[in-house]
């Protein structure tokens, strides 16, 4: 089982654990896969996270192009910190590592 915050919820995801109302009513069952009206549903609702089916460390399968783009992705909105930058160079190069490839130019030791 693993948290997501629910801007990267994506379809097919499956959800570890029942969203409750602030009575502690389930709304949306443990089991039930994510499509896309559902995860426009949560997100109405203002939740921070949900949890979902898998490790906390899995990448699912894919592939390190994909995990790439997928990290670009959560840094788009702050290309022009420097802070926010270095962030994004140490954990590429943390991916290139865990997945066995070399660090690419302009990564965290560069």
């Amino acid at each position: 089982m693993k948290r997501v915050v629910i801007q990267e919820l994506l379809p097919g995801m499956i959800l570890a654990r029942a969203v409750t109302n602030t009575n502690g009513l389930p709304i949306v069952a443990v089991g039930t896969t994510l499509d896309t009206a559902m995860i426009e549903r949560l997100q109405g609702m203002e939740l921070p996270s949900v949890y979902v089916e898998g490790d906390a460390g899995d990448s699912n399968g894919k592939t390190l192009m994909e995990l790439e783009a997928e990290l670009d992705h959560r840094f788009r909105h702050v290309a022009q910190d420097p802070i926010q930058q270095l962030i994004l160079r140490t954990l590429r190069t943390h991916l290139h590592t865990s997945h066995g490839a070399a660090p690419t130019k302009g990564s965290a030791s560069a």
